[in-house]
């Protein structure tokens, strides 16, 4: 992922452990040197030795097929606002991925789904210092690739298996920062009912 190594508010590995791991450890490392970051800086991998999703489950991705990034924000927020923060970032993945393909929906709290299909992961953290938030991380696996996945995984899709042709990752990941400064401006202006609604609206029951 050349381009990426080339960005000074993206952060490039080959294999790390974790995204959301990695990302914590520059914020702790920038924070001793007294350096700020800014909101969008990300870390990028084409593997993770240990990739976290939600609760306990971890996150499998083929080597150098998929997106395996998180971004670093400091978020406009109270603690008790955090859910307005995955509003905003859920809303962001699914409409990058409307921009490829049909029928993407959000399973709550934060998987994407492609019709009845998991096509991405969000894990988000919050860094909370008594009653302040202090930075949020949010983490996304997105499937773009890869075609053959665990038989245990349920239900896995990705954009080259719904299409039939391979995608360019950095413009993809590129689009996400775009389209994610429109979302992350009505969250900073504390456009939450709107933000609310649109997440509501892309929101899929699924009855089993």
């Amino acid at each position: 992922m050349n381009f990426w190594k080339n960005r000074t508010s993206c952060h490039f590995r080959e294999i790390t452990h974790s995204t959301n791991l990695l990302i914590n450890e520059i914020v702790e490392e920038n924070k001793i040197a007294g350096i700020s970051m800014p909101d969008f800086f990300c870390v990028v991998t084409n593997f993770q030795t240990a990739g976290k999703g939600q609760g306990n489950k971890g996150w499998m991705s083929n080597k150098g097929e998929n997106i395996l990034t998180s971004f670093y924000f400091q978020p406009l927020l109270l603690p008790n606002q955090q859910i307005y923060f995955n509003y905003f970032f859920a809303l962001t993945i699914r409409e990058v991925l409307s921009h490829y393909i049909d029928d993407v929906m959000i399973k709550k709290p934060n998987d994407i789904f492609a019709g009845d299909k998991k096509i991405a992961g969000i894990l988000i953290e919050h860094h909370i210092q008594g009653e302040q938030l202090k930075y949020s991380v949010a983490g996304v696996g997105i499937n773009i690739n890869q075609t053959q996945f665990d038989p245990a995984l349920p239900n896995p899709t990705s954009l080259k298996l719904i299409k039939g042709t391979t995608f360019n990752r950095e413009a993809i990941l590129e689009e996400i920062v775009q389209t994610g400064k429109k979302y992350y401006n009505k969250l900073q202006t504390g456009a939450f009912k709107e933000l609310e609604n649109e997440y509501e609206s892309y929101v899929k029951i699924f009855t089993i």
